[in-house]
């Protein structure tokens, strides 16, 4: 794609070059350090998808998995193909209006319930799999202990959770890491890792341009992966300044508008 000078993207490059070039310094939250620094790797800066996590984790003795907040199924056939038994769940009032009429017309194949109480026995689940859910849930606590009765001991939860968005069709709550860890603890389960996933800014002025008129597949879409142009430059400090790699993640994880989780019963 051919760029202007002063296109939008040249003009976000050159802002957070503006910011990395000069950097002196990494000031972390102490308490993002205390608290959820455990849980980024401290060896990789290897950003894993919640798609490569449930390929990496599928064990043939334990694959019973629930799809949470499935909407439409869309999910299912990469699910499966990894060789999981997949259940799907949703609440029908939840769904994005786009999809609403094909999930209700789902409803024997989707479980579809109340938003309160999971209609499965405990410990029915080796799996939870929550893509991009969390943030609509419109009671934290009860939903986590609900996850964590039908998940079976040793059971995870994967996924991928909004932090920092405004945007998303009945959205009620962003997770920052440490919000995830504390409703985990409070459900009887353990924040096991993260891993930062699309930066704030490309997202935030990408989204700006959709709503203001511009594609979906605009010049910042590129600009969207652990791999973006804003997560190298973070990277690329992180190296100049001698930070860890534990640092660099954390770095990374804070200006992440999504991240990936891990949840262990």
């Amino acid at each position: 794609m051919s760029l202007s000078a002063n296109s939008p993207r040249d003009l976000l490059e050159r802002l957070i070059l503006s910011i990395t070039d000069g950097a002196t310094a990494c000031h972390l939250d102490g308490s993002l350090v205390m608290e959820v620094g455990d849980a980024v790797d401290a060896d990789t800066l290897e950003a894993k998808s919640a798609e490569q996590l449930l390929v990496d984790v599928f064990d043939p003795a334990r694959r019973r998995l629930l799809d949470y907040g499935c909407g439409a199924a869309h999910h299912r056939r990469f699910i499966e193909d990894i060789g999981y038994i997949w259940t799907g769940a949703d609440v029908i009032d939840s769904v994005a209006p786009l999809v609403r009429d094909d999930v209700a017309a789902r409803a024997g194949e989707i479980a579809l319930y109340d938003g309160v109480t999971l209609p499965f026995p405990d410990g029915s689940f080796d799996i939870v799999y929550s893509m991009l859910v969390f943030q609509h849930l419109r009671d934290i606590n009860q939903s986590f202990s609900e996850i964590a009765r039908v998940l079976a001991p040793g059971g995870l939860v994967i996924g991928q959770v909004s932090s920092m968005e405004q945007m998303q069709d009945y959205g009620t709550y962003n997770f920052t890491p440490f919000g995830m860890k504390v409703a985990s603890q409070a459900a009887g389960m353990t924040l096991e890792r993260l891993y930062p996933k699309h930066d704030v800014f490309s997202f935030l002025a990408r989204r700006l341009m959709i709503t203001l008129g511009a594609s979906d597949d605009n010049e910042l879409t590129a600009l969207l992966n652990p791999d973006g142009f804003v997560q190298k430059a973070l990277m690329g400090v992180g190296s100049r300044l001698n930070l860890s790699t534990r640092d660099v993640n954390l770095l990374r994880l804070k200006f992440s508008m999504q991240y990936v989780f891990v949840l262990r019963k």
